[in-house]
């Protein structure tokens, strides 16, 4: 099983390191840290260094790409690139940026739905010839309710450079009409990523494994066996608790 810390803090970041985990950097997410490029890549670098595999999320802020003002979409698409600049600087070739899905488009009709995907797709193709050469995008659900209406986004993109950031967490707080089990069959063909933390169902609490209510054992051996090893596992949570916790319930980390 392939695990992945985060930089959450620089203990996150050590305990990372110590235990030849991956890390997913997030602090370039802050659209704040990214300007101040020159000022702080330095000491990511530093953090970075003995790190085993890198992936880092890209802008989310504001980011709503499927707007109806194409200046909104505009900013979302410059964010976009710069994130994809600034992992490429730091030699990380994997990249996350959120779903643009907002629940109250399931109070809208069929067609509604419709738009936002073709919007979706749109913006992702055009997005596909700015993304380096060996680099992959994947797209997470985060306030995405139905696995159907994701995974038409991807069949409409249709590149293996743009693929799929499965959150757990999200999908167990956001889209609990539908079990975990579905939402893995529905999208396994597309999932190259996923990010993992614990909930009970009531707010997206990113606690540590185990500390919620989601059973995730079943869901980490079901995406094990259809999507496969070699998708890595991002602990958005208390990385040294996480750890101990899928020890103690028997997986290989």
């Amino acid at each position: 099983m392939i695990i992945y810390g985060n930089d959450f803090s620089e203990k996150d970041i050590e305990f990372s390191r110590q235990n030849r985990l991956g890390l997913e950097v997030l602090k370039y997410a802050n659209p704040i840290f990214a300007d101040n490029f020159d000022e702080n890549h330095p000491k990511m670098s530093q953090w970075l260094t003995g790190v085993h595999g890198l992936a880092m999320h890209g802008a989310y802020n504001d980011t709503f790409y499927t707007s109806v003002d194409p200046l909104i979409c505009e900013v979302a698409q410059k964010r976009f690139i710069q994130s994809m600049e600034i992992a490429a600087f730091h030699g990380i070739d994997r990249v996350v940026f959120h779903s643009s899905y907002r629940k109250f488009l399931n109070g809208f009709s069929a067609a509604a739905i419709d738009t936002f995907i073709t919007k979706a797709v749109a913006f992702w193709k055009g997005m596909e010839k700015n993304i380096p050469a060996g680099m992959t995008i994947f797209i997470e659900n985060v306030e995405d309710e139905d696995p159907e209406v994701f995974v038409r986004i991807f069949e409409g993109i249709n590149s293996p450079k743009i693929r799929c950031c499965f959150d757990i967490g999200h999908a167990y707080f956001n889209g609990r009409s539908v079990s975990l089990n579905r939402w893995i069959d529905v999208l396994k063909d597309h999932i190259g990523h996923v990010h993992i933390h614990d909930n009970n169902g009531q707010n997206d609490d990113h606690l540590p494994l185990g500390q919620g209510a989601i059973l995730l054992a079943g869901a980490i051996n079901k995406i094990l066996y259809t999507v496969g090893e070699d998708v890595p596992f991002v602990l958005e949570c208390d990385v040294e608790e996480s750890v101990k916790w899928l020890r103690n319930v028997g997986f290989d980390v």
